[in-house]
């Protein structure tokens, strides 16, 4: 299956550490941390890989357009503008495959990928989402599951109550590219609540190692965590 990443982001949170290398590239344990994922997908057996690059994003084709990993080819598409993560990947659309595997180039999930493409969910679909529980969600923006069928976004839990979040590992059907409104457009904040409006979206609970690089403290601990977590 074909395994995009959104590699688009500016790392703002991350100040100066981001100013002059796209966050994705920024190193974790002296590698690049898409290198890391490009690894672990091709590992996993997807492939190709489809990179959707944005800010500074000739360095990530510089480093990654045109190469191959153990034979699975690698391509790299830069925006023109900010289109924001639906945008991004409508920009894409005649280099998607009918359904395909998407996941955010900032965060790492250590979940079983394969348990998401061959989950089948019952009825219609156009996303199935990887969610992670958290023991609290006081900071984090909740989903709402009956079942199997994701009903609801909110932006934020309960302080000190549990709940299940979005672990930004997707497989979407190219499909999805209609339920769009023009661009600029979120997948988090714009597709996906509609999307579950409609019935249209699927959700499974996965354990799993999780780290999101994207503001300082958890760059720093990514430097020794994900190095531990990838050698098992």
């Amino acid at each position: 299956m074909q395994f995009a990443m959104l590699v688009g982001g500016r790392g703002s949170r991350l100040g100066a550490l981001a100013a002059d290398t796209p966050k994705p590239l920024l190193p974790v344990g002296g590698r690049p941390f898409l290198d890391l994922l490009i690894e672990r997908a091709v590992g996993a057996g997807f492939g190709p890989i489809l990179l959707l690059a944005g800010h500074l994003g000739e360095r990530v084709a510089e480093r990654w357009h045109g190469r191959e990993v153990a034979g699975v080819p690698v391509e790299v598409v830069v925006e023109s503008a900010p289109l924001g993560t639906g945008g991004a990947l409508a920009a894409a659309a005649d280099r998607l495959e009918p359904v395909f595997a998407l996941a955010n180039g900032d965060s790492l999930f250590g979940f079983d990928l394969g348990q998401l493409t061959a989950f089948e969910p019952a009825g219609p679909w156009l996303g199935k989402l990887a969610l992670r529980r958290l023991e609290d969600c006081g900071r984090s923006g909740v989903v709402d599951l009956d079942g199997d069928r994701v009903t609801a976004f909110r932006e934020r839990g309960e302080a000190g109550r549990p709940g299940v979040v979005n672990g930004g590992v997707y497989v979407l059907r190219r499909e999805i590219l209609d339920a769009m409104g023009p661009p600029p457009r979120s997948l988090e904040a714009d597709v996906f609540p509609a999307l579950a409006g409609r019935g249209l979206l699927a959700g499974r609970v996965f354990d799993g190692f999780f780290i999101d690089i994207g503001v300082p403290d958890d760059y720093a601990r990514a430097q020794t965590l994900v190095p531990a977590f990838l050698r098992g």
